[in-house]
């Protein structure tokens, strides 16, 4: 059996090593958050790509990660070295990140085509350095520990982390484009800020992997005569894994949710408000209660469950996302009250998600006989990007279909378009989210009897 017994395996972890593992996300969700959320609007508004064919590319870049990402989890699955199974990625990949998040954000002069296959070509890239990155982190998050509760508590401070992460972003970076835009000149390019910009976070994404790398253990070790996953494996362990389907049906529509929240509220503050600048000012609102949603998530998982848990917080951002689509955006105040109410369980399942990614880890592994961390996880990077380009196209199309026209005052009917876009497409997607939720199967007990079945099984192989 693939699943090794190891005394520490399931030792408690200490508070400055999960500070250490949730530090390397820092850097990487603000570059991710940069990316995913301003390229949209650099598309339409700085490189003048018409909104559908920019959502468009969005959409297709993501055809590749049904490809990329499995594969990528079969090189993980795959990794044995003296570092471990997953630190080498975590400490080289996130070099690339720099050179190519400056080419995702580069408007050169091309004709209308040029710029197309620039924009596929160089988003691509950034996915396939991403998820090489990406993947083997949350992965490793099932070998620091086999213990499901403590994984909770590891787990949480990456998330954590990232949020604090998205929520500095979401407030410093429109100011920082700016800032790196002055600093360039009146007479540089109009994308010069936003390469700036992604030179900053790629860097700090570097420095961030590498404390991970550093200072974090691989405890749960798997034997180097364990069986490997193939490309076969990509559909069996969704075939044979129930509880990593649902989430994965469940995941897509949950960051759907929140990736329309979060990437359209750059266009409502300039077009529905009038401020470009009151975008981070929303933003700023609204950490306080990203930050409490994922503080109270572990203590409500260890009263209520992981599963019930997942589904409150799910309502509460639906809840919060139907209040603000009726509300209209007349009013400031209103605007900001349920903003902050969705904010409260919006990322909060996004903690459960990968900690029961991780439990079911070793359910795949009692069904299939193959420990499979990298392709399990990478579902979850699949789910964050197929998501979010599936948003983009939505949101390009909506857009165009109102009568969007960049850097003009939008009619009626473009502004009720990104009005929907960021309160109605996310309650909907909470909505669908929850279904998925109520048939989810593994339990604390359950995972916990699991564990043990594969230390007795490892056990008497000795």
């Amino acid at each position: 059996m693939a699943f090794q017994a190891i005394e520490h395996s399931t030792a408690k972890i200490l508070t400055k090593e999960k500070l250490a593992y949730g530090i390397g996300c820092f850097g990487q969700n603000m570059a991710y958050y940069f990316l995913s959320n301003y390229i949209l609007f650099f598309y339409t508004d700085v490189f003048r790509i018409l909104p559908a064919a920019a959502g468009l590319i969005l959409l297709i870049t993501k055809i590749w990660d049904a490809v990329n990402d499995p594969i990528m989890g079969i090189f993980v699955d795959r990794t044995r070295s003296r570092w471990g199974k997953f630190r080498p990625w975590i400490i080289f990949t996130p070099i690339f990140f720099v050179p190519i998040s400056i080419l995702c954000f580069s408007a050169p002069n091309l004709t209308d085509v040029g710029k197309i296959i620039w924009a596929y070509a160089t988003f691509i890239l950034f996915d396939i350095t991403y998820t090489a990155s990406d993947v083997p982190y949350w992965a490793m998050s099932s070998a620091i520990t086999a213990n499901t509760t403590e994984r909770n508590s590891v787990v949480m401070y990456p998330r954590l982390i990232a949020t604090i992460a998205i929520s500095i972003a979401t407030v410093g970076t429109l100011p920082l484009i700016h800032f790196f835009q002055n600093i360039a000149g009146k007479g540089a390019n109009g994308d010069r800020g936003y390469q700036l910009t992604a030179l900053f976070y790629g860097v700090l994404t570097v420095i961030c992997f590498a404390i991970t790398f550093f200072l974090v253990k691989e405890r749960v070790v798997i034997p180097r005569n364990t069986k490997q996953a193939n490309s076969q494996d990509v559909f069996t362990t969704l075939l044979k894994n129930k509880p990593l389907a649902l989430l994965i049906l469940s995941g897509l529509f949950v960051n759907m949710a929140s990736g329309a929240k979060l990437s359209t509220l750059i266009y409502y503050a300039k077009y529905n408000l009038g401020n470009e600048m009151l975008n981070p000012v929303i933003a700023g609102v609204n950490i306080p209660f990203i930050l409490l949603g994922i503080i109270i998530t572990p203590l409500l998982a260890k009263r209520f469950g992981k599963k019930m848990t997942y589904i409150i917080l799910l309502t509460i951002f639906s809840i919060g996302t139907l209040g603000f689509y009726f509300s209209g955006w007349e009013s400031l105040t209103k605007v900001l009250i349920w903003n902050c109410i969705s904010s409260l369980g919006m990322a909060a399942p996004l903690v459960l998600q990968t900690s029961m990614l991780a439990d079911v880890i070793e359910y795949a592994e009692l069904k299939v006989g193959k420990r499979q961390e990298g392709l399990i996880f990478s579902s979850q990077t699949f789910m964050v990007k197929l998501s979010s380009a599936v948003t983009s196209w939505i949101t390009g199309i909506i857009l165009m279909s109102t009568g969007f026209i960049a850097n003009q005052i939008q009619p009626p009917k473009a502004l009720g378009g990104i009005h929907s876009i960021i309160s109605l497409l996310p309650f909907i997607a909470c909505t669908i989210a929850i279904i998925p939720m109520l048939f989810y199967p593994l339990t604390e007990s359950k995972h916990k009897e699991i564990v043990n079945e594969l230390n007795e099984r490892s056990l008497k192989k000795k």
